[in-house]
């Protein structure tokens, strides 16, 4: 049997729509029902007295009371009318909701590759974590090294320039005296102990030292024959703060001329630092006695010896 509308074959009975009027049988789909589904869902009655498109149209109602056919169409064109409506709205719902979720696809994208980006980030984080803290591990025992290093640096040079001045322990420095041509130092020297009526004995040597200045003159380096000696000549020459060239050379200046213990290098700095120093923190003495430096605030306080800039530093 075929469909009164499409010809096609019906294939079954229970998937077929029976015209109540015409008899005609037809798919549902060819119908104003759309589909098998919507067929299924009207009622049994509804079903039995269901009209197909043609017969519906050329039907005219003759009066206005209703018989319970007329009831049964009028409530099947409204339940047809209301099913083609709800259909309407689902497939817009649908497309809506398709065309929202199109729009997510890429959101949904680009939210795995952010996931992905804070990840990496993360661990890339972590692992910068892990080298600084390797690093501030290894600075720490660096800069404990480097402070035993200093450590040892500090003790090894207090042994050298310890043994640096033991070797200069019977020099001394004379500083005012002016240079001449051929000027014999050792003369100038054993002159220098006259005037100041101390008996050194032979010196041993005695040179000029130092660049050659228009100013001044250079000072000369003198070794005596013993430390006894030369700690007897400086402190002769600091009771007698009065000589002067011009008793060494009636030719000669009156100017001050200055006996002093010769330093090393390292222990000059610690005496130019010192009297620095001292005159930043008020103190009025600053010498030197037997190559060691003292610090004196006033006179009958307790003197500060020098050894170090850590000395001077903690003053």
């Amino acid at each position: 049997m075929d469909c009164a509308k499409c010809s096609r074959d019906l294939f079954s009975p229970k998937k077929t729509a029976k015209c109540a009027k015409c008899n005609k049988k037809f798919h549902p789909s060819c119908t104003r029902l759309k589909s098998m589904d919507n067929f299924k869902k009207m009622k049994k009655e509804l079903r039995e007295n269901w009209k197909c498109d043609g017969c519906k149209s050329n039907h005219t109602p003759i009066r206005q009371s209703s018989s319970s056919s007329e009831d049964s169409e009028e409530e099947e064109d409204h339940k047809d009318s209301n099913e083609s409506f709800t259909e309407g709205k689902t497939d817009r719902a649908i497309l809506q909701i398709n065309k929202t979720l199109s729009t997510m696809v890429p959101l949904v994208k680009d939210m795995r590759d952010l996931k992905e980006s804070v990840t990496y980030m993360s661990n890339q984080f972590d692992n910068f974590l892990e080298e600084i803290t390797s690093l501030k591990s290894s600075m720490a025992s660096l800069a404990k090294e480097n402070s035993e290093l200093k450590t040892a640096v500090g003790e090894l040079q207090r042994k050298v320039d310890l043994l640096e001045q033991n070797s200069r322990s019977t020099a001394i420095e004379v500083h005012g005296v002016p240079e001449t041509h051929n000027e014999e130092c050792t003369q100038i020297i054993s002159a220098v102990t006259q005037a100041l009526k101390v008996n050194c004995g032979a010196v041993k040597r005695a040179f000029r030292v130092g660049p050659v200045r228009k100013d001044r003159p250079r000072k000369i380096l003198a070794e005596l024959e013993s430390s006894e000696v030369r700690e007897t000549l400086v402190a002769a020459a600091r009771m007698d703060k009065s000589l002067s060239a011009i008793d060494i050379h009636k030719n000669w200046p009156k100017e001050r001329i200055y006996i002093n213990e010769n330093l090393t290098s390292f222990r000059a700095e610690l005496l130019r630092r010192a009297k620095s120093k001292g005159k930043e923190k008020g103190f009025r003495y600053v010498w030197v006695k037997n190559f060691t430096i003292y610090m004196r605030k006033a006179e009958g306080e307790r003197a500060i010896a020098i050894r170090s800039i850590e000395d001077i530093n903690s003053l």
